[in-house]
């Protein structure tokens, strides 16, 4: 069991591999933070004293300094994105002791699934943040020339959703609750403090010293940030402290119990139980087991999943586009590198209005009729949605009347609002403008009906009637 090596170049600070595993050894990074995409097959990951079933489909974080290995039942196909946090430390000054996470964390329970989350603002950050991971990938393995010099911002997009969204903080607090960027702030340094004090005692007073407060204000300030007390929080560090002891030397378990900072032995065998759900003697015994067996971990380069990634994207992101194959997917990827660059382009322009992305909704490039079913194109939608997310492009949906006819028009509507509250989630629909436009009475009715339907899954939607010649 060892630290790996992550190699980044100077000017890069990330660095893309892909694995074919079935089973891999335990280790750990220092000051990297690695994101992992099973794009075929789901896995079985171990960090620490969790194990997370995560699937196709989905994606996890593996923090910095955590031990974790990984093993599938059957070969996966998985991309590793690993972050240089020493690269971002200078925009996010405590990105080293965040803690980042995608999925409830369930007292009690070592073992969950990455995909156990219920609301739907949070959905939304994570669709979100996975079509970001395959927008780094399409630059990653795009031919066009443009596509080197825009994997950069894409990461820097992906790192700022990661962090803004994907804290731990951020990420359980209600959508209704306001966490200052003071209090993140104070959260990380007390944190900080106790990754580099661990192993004295640390007591209230020492850090409300650290922090010019008094105790009293620093208790209310812990419980209303964490579901933890301060106390617990702190043995919990010291109890991830000493698995680096029990799995990198032979210390006996008394001494590493005092090195971390516990004052009795016992104390330890019961903050370690707590969490890992046995004796830290188990627990070592346990993985040295694992690495007598053997390992079937291998790299593959970028260019041997290009196939790979194509069909992650039909069923994955365009799920619906893969049962009708009705538009070409090329498209989508030379399309969407281009509207990227002119992005590029623009923010370096002198600035004139806002920027807007607009989607026809019913032309003939999206949408078509199948035997009395509707098809939306949403290679084409998913394009604008992401892109519109990762700019300063505003989102329209233009709905034109004259497309439509009497006997399908509300059913294709309604099968639009809850593919995209689906897909994209509310967080992000109710962002959008929809601009209805009539010509005649007739299509007045239809356009007044469609609002209604807009209204009624998407609550305070932005509605715009428009009378055109």
């Amino acid at each position: 069991m060892k630290k790996e090596a992550i190699q980044f170049s100077e000017d890069t600070p990330f660095t893309i591999q892909v694995q074919s595993i079935n089973k891999c050894p335990i280790h750990w990074h220092e000051d990297v933070t690695e994101i992992i995409l099973p794009i075929k097959g789901n896995i079985e990951v171990t960090a620490n004293f969790e194990k997370i079933i995560v699937k196709e489909g989905d994606f996890w974080f593996i923090n910095n300094q955590t031990i974790h290995s990984i093993k599938s039942p059957d070969r996966s196909i998985v991309v590793c994105l690993y972050v240089d946090l020493n690269y971002y430390e200078e925009k996010f000054p405590y990105i080293k002791y965040m803690f980042f996470r995608n999925n409830m964390y369930h007292r009690g329970t070592i073992k969950s699934e990455s995909d156990n989350v219920d609301d739907e603002v949070k959905k939304g950050y994570k669709t979100r943040f996975r079509n970001l991971i395959m927008s780094v990938l399409m630059d990653a393995i795009s031919k066009d020339p443009m596509s080197a010099d825009l994997l950069k911002d894409s990461m820097y997009q992906l790192i700022s959703s990661m962090v803004k969204e994907f804290n731990w903080l951020q990420f359980l607090k209600k959508s209704s609750e306001h966490i200052s960027q003071l209090q993140l702030d104070r959260y990380h340094r007390i944190v900080k403090y106790i990754h580099e004090h661990y192993q004295d005692k640390i007591t209230l007073e020492d850090i409300a010293k650290e922090e010019y407060i008094t105790e009293n204000y620093f208790s209310h300030f812990w419980k209303d940030l964490s579901s933890f007390s301060f106390v617990e929080r702190l043995n919990y560090e010291r109890v991830l402290k000493s698995e680096f002891l029990l799995l990198t030397t032979n210390m006996s378990i008394a001494n590493i119990a005092q090195y971390c900072g516990f004052s009795h032995v016992k104390y330890y065998y019961k903050h370690f139980k707590r969490w890992y759900g046995c004796s830290p003697l188990e627990h070592r015994k346990s993985c040295l087991s694992y690495m007598e067996g053997e390992f079937d971990c291998y790299n593959l380069k970028l260019s041997e999943i290009e196939e790979l990634i194509h069909d992650y994207m039909k069923k994955i992101v365009f799920p619906e586009y893969a049962q009708n194959g009705t538009w070409k997917t090329n498209y989508l990827f030379d399309s969407f590198v281009r509207m990227k660059h002119l992005y590029k382009f623009d923010k370096i322009s002198p600035q004139r209005s806002p920027r807007n992305a607009v989607i026809e909704l019913f032309s003939p490039n999206n949408f078509k009729l199948k035997d009395n079913t509707p098809y939306f194109n949403w290679q084409n939608i998913d394009i604008l949605v992401n892109f519109s997310e990762t700019s300063e492009f505003n989102m329209d949906i233009r709905l034109s009347c004259s497309y439509l006819e009497e006997d399908w028009y509300e059913e294709a509507v309604q099968s639009f609002v809850e593919q995209c509250i689906h897909r994209y989630r509310m967080v992000t629909v109710k962002k959008w403008n929809f601009f209805i436009n009539y010509n005649d009475e007739e299509s007045l009715n239809m356009a007044n009906a469609i609002g209604d339907i807009i209204s009624q899954n998407i609550p305070e939607a932005n509605i715009l009637y428009f009378f055109e010649v």
